[in-house]
């Protein structure tokens, strides 16, 4: 049977039950979609920094307290020698001082401090892929023309994050979950309350002939005009919001490491979002209601 199509729009609209139904799903959608987008951004910036880093590391060369003594200029270029003469490493650079400063500038913001203090001399390598060199063989190498060397192949602190992304991961994993089952929950209960106020009317549509599944579907369609321009705000909230959280990131996650690729991909995931939650809203709706109509005489 064939109803009006705004028959239950006013009950959606009484005691201003359409603006909670509509702020609802679009606070649930900016949780998960937030959740989502940070977790894949940190995720893909992850997986980047370990490719990027597993082959690499860094020699310290601390700074020396009397360049009469021995300048720190014969010492690198004597580890620079020693590094040359192992065939495992196929990549040397020495990092320029103005750019070791420009990396310590975020955590020391006074210039003349910064001039003051000594500075180590650091030099980048690269070792062959799938090369068995380790931080001791190069250290031990490396001793015997300076004593005092340090060698840092990045695993640690690139594990520690990897550990802290699959806990993101898990964690936004469990938000995206509870978000939907609360929305299925907080849709059931709106329905039930409306149909609480429209039970005469309900009642009359029933003895005219119109069908469970009539009712049905007019909250369905309730549920998904509501559902959809809400869902679509918070997920551009939610965007906004991971955009300002990388700017506060950005010393510690260099959102270029990731290609135009990425983040394709990353709006295409997200985009999943919000129309799961217009569908859920709209299916939920649909059961909920189909459900209390078999209650009813």
């Amino acid at each position: 049977m064939s109803l009006p199509r705004h028959i239950f729009a006013p009950a959606f609209r009484h005691q201003k039950l359409s603006w909670f139904f509509a702020a609802l799903v679009g606070v649930m959608v900016y949780v998960a979609t937030f959740a989502m987008a940070a977790e894949a951004t940190l995720s893909a910036m992850t997986v980047t920094w370990d490719k990027g880093m597993e082959t690499r590391m860094t020699i310290e060369i601390p700074a020396v307290d009397d360049e009469s003594g021995r300048p720190q200029a014969d010492r690198i270029q004597q580890t620079i020698a020693v590094l040359r003469a192992m065939p495992d490493i196929v990549s040397i650079r020495a990092v320029p001082e103005d750019e070791t400063l420009t990396l310590l500038k975020p955590w020391i913001s006074q210039p003349e401090l910064l001039k003051a203090l000594p500075i180590p001399a650091l030099i980048d390598i690269e070792r062959k892929d799938g090369s068995q060199l380790t931080v001791a063989d190069i250290q031990n190498h490396l001793k015997t023309v300076v004593e005092d060397v340090r060698v840092d192949d990045h695993a640690a602190w690139v594990a520690n994050i990897s550990h802290l992304v699959s806990g993101l991961s898990i964690m936004a994993a469990l938000m995206i979950i509870l978000t939907a089952i609360t929305l299925v929950i907080a849709v059931s209960l709106i329905c039930r309350a409306i149909m609480a106020t429209e039970r005469e009317t309900i009642s009359l549509l029933h003895t005219i002939g119109a069908e469970d599944r009539d009712i049905a579907r007019h909250f369905q369609f309730h549920a998904k005009r509501l559902a959809t321009p809400a869902s679509w705000i918070g997920f551009a909230l939610a965007l906004a919001s991971t955009a300002v959280l990388l700017f506060f990131l950005r010393n510690m996650a260099d959102a270029s490491l990731l290609q135009p690729l990425h983040w394709v991909i990353l709006l295409v995931t997200t985009l999943v979002v919000p129309l799961a939650a217009i569908t859920i809203a709209a299916l939920a709706a649909r059961v909920s209601t189909l459900k209390l109509l078999y209650t009813m005489p």
